[in-house]
């Protein structure tokens, strides 16, 4: 797919003054010494109909060798040779009129015969150079038309069979995927926290990885399949004559190669690029964001849940330890309970018991804010499923139904107009 895709090799740059006669080497016409030259020429549009084009069929063309890539490739070629040759025909044109008119001069000025038959010579040999561009620009025309019905149509035919199919797996991917997610027992799924297992940490972030990365490559992929198909209408419209827009009472009619008789090529072209923007790609984008940041909300909580649950241990150390010490300098075995004794002596009201009171309070606390995280990591582990994969499914889903639609719609066996 990444090679057929390489719409950045496939146009070839011609400037504006060149492009009409780069498209169209028949309009260019071989300069008459009974004519006038004019001054003003403007180029002149398509004048034979791309109906005139072959129109193969798609049965028989399969085993062109080659794939969309290099024919591309070589369509550039070929133009870039084409421009070349309207180029140099362009630089012989001028100096032909300027020779044409230096003749005229010196016939009007009743010049020496010698000087006049010198400059007819030169006028001649420019209006020969002039056919042999033309009749070479007329070859490569011939070229990058017969490359272009007979190539890369059944190629582009190929691609979208081949794209047509490719949904229609997709879409059946993901509706087994959406049927098994709806299914499972969502609201018992818990989180595994980063105090119970390292691996929790480097889980998350993978998979907040992997999601970006997923809207990235799922918005380029999409793009680029888009760019192409422009870049190639774009590029296919430049063949085919201007036709002035109709208004109806329902509006312009949307533009239809079919309708001027054009090869199966251009129906193609016009139909992808049509039915493409049809499909919008931007919900299934907002719910994998939308995910995305579920994910990294998550995570937040995760690494809160760890540094809530080293507080904890923190305070709980804290309280052991200078539990031990008073247990020591009061005498009591370790095995009575510190605060219990103390409550029943003399000492109830020592400052070191009452820090020691504090120190067990601030690790209850301790203990029961990791607690209270805990819960809330384990709903919005919960959540993440329903809330955030679900809508992704879900949308990828309707996305693959708009695609499989779309690509039933192109018309790839024939170019009846609309």
């Amino acid at each position: 797919m990444s090679c057929m895709l390489e719409h950045y090799k496939f146009p070839c740059v011609i400037p504006a003054d060149l492009s009409s006669r780069v498209m169209d080497p028949l309009a260019l016409s071989v300069p008459s010494s009974s004519c006038l030259p004019r001054p003003h020429r403007k180029s002149r549009s398509l004048s034979r109909k791309a109906s005139t084009s072959s129109n193969p069929s798609v049965a028989g063309r399969r085993n062109i060798d080659g794939n969309l890539s290099s024919t591309l490739e070589r369509l550039c070629a070929w133009e870039k040779k084409l421009y070349q040759e309207i180029k140099d025909e362009e630089k012989l044109r001028i100096e032909y009129e300027k020779r044409y008119r230096r003749l005229r001069s010196l016939d009007e000025g009743g010049s020496e015969s010698s000087t006049i038959n010198s400059t007819r010579l030169s006028v001649r040999n420019l209006q020969s150079r002039i056919t042999i561009n033309i009749r070479t620009a007329n070859a490569f025309s011939s070229k990058i038309q017969k490359i272009r019905d007979e190539e890369l149509y059944p190629q582009l035919v190929d691609l979208i069979l081949g794209l047509r199919r490719m949904w229609k797996s997709v879409l059946l991917c993901h509706e087994k995927q959406l049927s098994a997610i709806q299914d499972s027992k969502m609201h018992l799924v818990k989180a595994v926290t980063i105090s119970q297992s390292n691996f929790a940490a480097v889980a998350t972030v993978e998979l907040e990885r992997e999601l970006t990365k997923w809207y990235r490559c799922f918005n380029k992929w999409i793009s680029s399949q888009r760019s192409f198909v422009e870049l190639l209408n774009g590029w296919l419209r430049k063949w085919l004559p201007e036709v002035p827009e109709e208004n109806t009472p329902d509006g312009a009619p949307p533009f239809s190669p079919g309708r001027l008789g054009a090869p199966p090529v251009f129906v193609v072209s016009n139909d992808w690029l049509q039915a493409i923007d049809r499909v919008p790609k931007n919900e299934v984008l907002k719910t994998i964001d939308q995910f995305s940041k579920l994910v990294h909300e998550f995570k937040k909580s995760q690494e809160n849940e760890n540094r809530q649950k080293r507080k904890a241990d923190h305070a709980s150390r804290d309280y052991n330890r200078r539990r031990e010490v008073l247990q020591r300098e009061f005498g009591l075995g370790t095995g009575l309970d510190m605060v219990a004794v103390m409550e029943n002596t003399d000492h109830s009201h020592d400052n070191r018991v009452m820090e020691l009171d504090k120190m067990r309070k601030k690790r209850d606390e301790e203990k029961t804010k990791h607690e209270e995280i805990v819960k809330q990591a384990h709903l919005a582990a919960s959540a993440t499923l329903p809330v955030g994969l679900v809508p992704v499914l879900d949308q990828i889903v309707s996305f693959s139904q708009g695609n499989v639609q779309m690509y039933k719609g192109i018309r790839v066996q024939g170019a009846q107009a609309h």
